[in-house]
C-alpha cells in the first residue's frame, strides 16, 4: 500500500502540446481514485507519468513520500492492467499470471502459492491450465488483473479495463473490481471516460479537461456540488441544465419572469455581490405541472423522449430550454403548456464569466 503525491506536474509534448498543466493531486493510502474526463483531457498522460512510462516535463512525483521522477516503472513497484489486457497468447492462464514473479526469480513454491491465491480471489482457479486464446472478454480481464495483483504492488493502475465489454458484463466487473480492491486495500488509480464507472466505484473522482484538474471530490459532491459548469455538464445523464438568470433582492428573474427566492442559499448568493448567474439544476430537481402553481414558470413541451417508466421532457422557458424527468403515466405531450417549479435548495449558481460555482 502507498500514497501518491503529484506536485505541480506538467507534460508538454513535441510541438508545444501541453497535455497536463500544473497538476496537484494526492491519492491516499488504500484509496480507489478515478481519473475521469473526455478523450484528450490528459488523464492517460497523467496515468503514464505515475507509472513511469512518461517523463515529467515539470513537477515532482512521490510514492510513499519518495521522489520517483527518475525511477523506472519496475523500481516504483506499480502494477498495471490495460484495456487490451496485453496477455501472452502462447501461454496458459497460469503462465500469464506467474510471469511477473518468474522474472523476479521467486521460488516455484512461492509462485504457485501466490498464483493460486489470486486465482481464487478472481474466481479463475479452475481455468489455470487453459490457453488464453479464445477466452471471453470477462475472463481475459480477470487474468489481466490477476497478473497485476500477484506481485502485491504498492499501487495498482487500471486503464479503461472494462470499456469494451458488453453492458451486463461491465456491471458485474465493476462490482468485482471494487470488491477485490476493498479486500486487498491496495491504492488504486482507475482511468476512465465513463462517468458511471467512476460514480459507482470511486472513493473520490478527479475530473480533468484540457489537461487541467477541474475538481477532486466524492461522487456525491461532484454530482450535487460541481465546481464549475464543465463538471456540472459532464457529470450526470442527462447533463445538468444551465439557465441564465438574475438575482435581485428576494427574487430570481428568468427573462421576464420573476420568482421569489429566499433562505440560506439566497443570502449567500446576495453576499457574493454578483447579479447575473448561470443557474445549474438537475433534471430530477424540477417538477412540472399541467396547471399554474405558486412560484412556477410557464413553459411549453418541445420534445418527449420515453424512457421505460419515465419520460424525459425538453421544456422551453422563454428563450431557454431545460430537461425534466417525469413518470411515464403523466399525460403530457409535445406542445403542451406546463408550469415548472425549481427546487432552489438543490441548485448551483455559476459565475457567468468564470463559470465557477459561486458557492
Amino acid at each position: 500500500m502507498a500514497t501518491v503525491s503529484m506536485k505541480h506536474i506538467g507534460k508538454i509534448y513535441r510541438g508545444g502540446v501541453e497535455a497536463v498543466k500544473d497538476l496537484n493531486l494526492e491519492i491516499n493510502d488504500g484509496e480507489f481514485l478515478c481519473l475521469l474526463g473526455p478523450s484528450g483531457c490528459g488523464k492517460s498522460t497523467t496515468m503514464r507519468m505515475v507509472a513511469g512510462l512518461e517523463e515529467l516535463t515539470s513537477g515532482e512525483m512521490y510514492i510513499n513520500g519518495v521522489l520517483v521522477n527518475n525511477l523506472s516503472p519496475r523500481e516504483r513497484d506499480i502494477a498495471m492492467s490495460f484495456e487490451n489486457y496485453a496477455l501472452y497468447p502462447n501461454m496458459t492462464i497460469y503462465e500469464n499470471i506467474s510471469f511477473p514473479l518468474e522474472i523476479r526469480k521467486i521460488s516455484k513454491a512461492e509462485i504457485e502459492k501466490k498464483v493460486l491465491e489470486v486465482a481464487e480471489l478472481l474466481d479463475i482457479r479452475n481455468l489455470l491450465n487453459e490457453d488464453v486464446k479464445g477466452l471471453s472478454g470477462g475472463v481475459q480481464q480477470r487474468v489481466g488483473v490477476a497478473r497485476a495483483l500477484v506481485r502485491n504492488p504498492k499501487v495498482l493502475i487500471l486503464d479503461e479495463p472494462i470499456s469494451h465489454l458488453e453492458e451486463e458484463l461491465k456491471a458485474k466487473m465493476r462490482e468485482e473490481l471494487r470488491r477485490i480492491q476493498r479486500r486487498l486495500n491496495v491504492t488504486t488509480l482507475y482511468v476512465t471516460h465513463d462517468q458511471i464507472e467512476a460514480m459507482v466505484m470511486a472513493d473520490r473522482i478527479a475530473i480533468m479537461n484540457f489537461g487541467v484538474l477541474q475538481q477532486v471530490d466524492t461522487p456525491e459532491n461532484v454530482f450535487h456540488n460541481p465546481a464549475n459548469v464543465f463538471v456540472g455538464g459532464f457529470i450526470g445523464e442527462p447533463p445538468m441544465n444551465f439557465i441564465k438568470c438574475q438575482v435581485k433582492g428576494n427574487a430570481i428573474i428568468f427573462d421576464d419572469v420573476e420568482v421569489p427566492f429566499s433562505g440560506t442559499k439566497a443570502d449567500k448568493i446576495l453576499q457574493s455581490g454578483k447579479k447575473e448567474f448561470l443557474l445549474g439544476i438537475r433534471h430530477t430537481h424540477v417538477s412540472v405541472f399541467n396547471e399554474n402553481k405558486s412560484d412556477s414558470i410557464k413553459g411549453n413541451v418541445f420534445f418527449v423522449e420515453p424512457r421505460n417508466e419515465e419520460m424525459l421532457l425538453t421544456v422551453t422557458l422563454g428563450k431557454q430550454q431545460l430537461l425534466v424527468t417525469i413518470p411515464a403515466n403523466v399525460d403530457i405531450k409535445i406542445g403542451s403548456t406546463v408550469y415548472a417549479v425549481f427546487d432552489y435548495n438543490k441548485c448551483s449558481f455559476f459565475d457567468v464569466e468564470t463559470e465557477k460555482n459561486v458557492l
